[in-house]
């Protein structure tokens, strides 16, 4: 080949990846777009196009149009969905480490996790998703969980005992709330209503933001600020469709994933505060836990973490990272 040739192909490979086609992805989740899960997607999205000049576009699908939490993973996983941004929590089937975002009592407050998001170590355990076809471009928040009684609001390890308490379907919550005390009972998100208003549940671990969204306030009458742990969420991209875009879309999707964890974060922390204030327009008590209560709780929690910690590495690093970033509220 001659000089001029090499040259003349370089340039209409180069050409080539610049013009790459437009590329249109589905993303689905499974909540109500007041949901901080949307505002991710919707920051995603916004960033997305922004950085790609509008050959990325993505294509928002709320409130479970695509499936619910568990059909959305395995939509990801098998190529079906492109895209979701999904609970952390449904992942730890598949990757056991998962379960280090959300070991209780190990991170405080949102600016701690945000600073925990973007770690070596938070990267660590979300690469081990490429085993199962899913490449997890960032992890956000959902809300800090507290403590929601359909009576009074709990202010003392004693008075949590017993309650049947919803818990997500996952092995390490019933470990952490059985060491607390209560009655965890595994439900499906979208049974809670229903089994507070009945009286199967005296009580749910949950975020404020979906105490709003889902209405709870109307059943259950008292909060505690408990803050036990975050309710992460998974920004995941099918591994095979990532792999048809060029170098250059990929780039553009991790980078749009990247800046968009703290201020989706902090979105959180603001979130939680307007609806305080509309708990308390509704006269619904709202505590926040003495130390003497606090200082239960992590008791109580701390043999589940060291026990986690001993299962896998890549807990032990990510606890050990969490522990360094010593957050204001601890």
């Amino acid at each position: 080949m001659t000089k001029t040739a090499a040259l003349v192909l370089m340039g209409s490979l180069l050409s080539t990846a610049a013009w790459a086609d437009p590329v249109t992805l589905r993303l689905g989740h499974a909540v109500f777009e007041q949901h901080p899960i949307h505002d991710t997607a919707l920051r995603f999205q916004e960033a997305v196009e922004r950085l790609s000049d509008g050959d990325i576009k993505i294509e928002i699908f709320p409130s479970r149009q695509l499936g619910d939490v568990k059909e959305l993973m395995e939509g990801v996983q098998f190529g079906t969905v492109d895209m979701t941004v999904n609970s952390t929590s449904a992942y730890s089937t598949l990757e056991p480490s998962i379960d280090a975002f959300q070991l209780p009592g190990l991170i405080h407050d949102y600016e701690s996790f945000a600073a925990m998001a973007k770690t070596p170590e938070a990267r660590a355990i979300m690469d081990r998703l490429e085993k199962h076809m899913m490449v997890a471009l960032g992890v956000y928040d959902g809300g800090q969980r507290h403590f929601l009684t359909v009576g009074a609001p709990v202010e003392s390890l004693a008075d949590m005992h017993h309650k049947k308490t919803r818990v997500a379907p996952n092995r390490m919550f019933l470990d952490a709330w059985q060491a607390v005390g209560v009655n965890p009972t595994p439900m499906a998100y979208g049974e809670v209503y229903s089994a507070l208003e009945t009286g199967t549940l005296d009580a749910v671990e949950i975020n404020l933001t979906s105490i709003e969204s889902e209405k709870y306030y109307e059943i259950a009458k008292g909060v505690t600020l408990t803050g036990h742990y975050f309710w992460p969420s998974f920004l995941l991209v099918n591994q095979m469709k990532f792999n048809s875009l060029t170098p250059e879309q990929q780039e553009i999707m991790r980078q749009a994933a990247e800046e968009i964890v703290e201020p989706q974060v902090m979105a959180v922390k603001e979130l939680d505060e307007q609806i305080k204030a509309h708990l308390a327009e509704l006269d619904i008590p709202v505590v926040t836990p003495s130390d003497a209560f606090r200082a239960e709780l992590q008791a109580a929690f701390a043999p589940v973490v060291q026990k986690y910690e001993a299962a896998d590495p890549l807990i032990a690093d990510f606890t050990a990272a969490a522990k360094k970033l010593a957050p204001a509220a601890q």
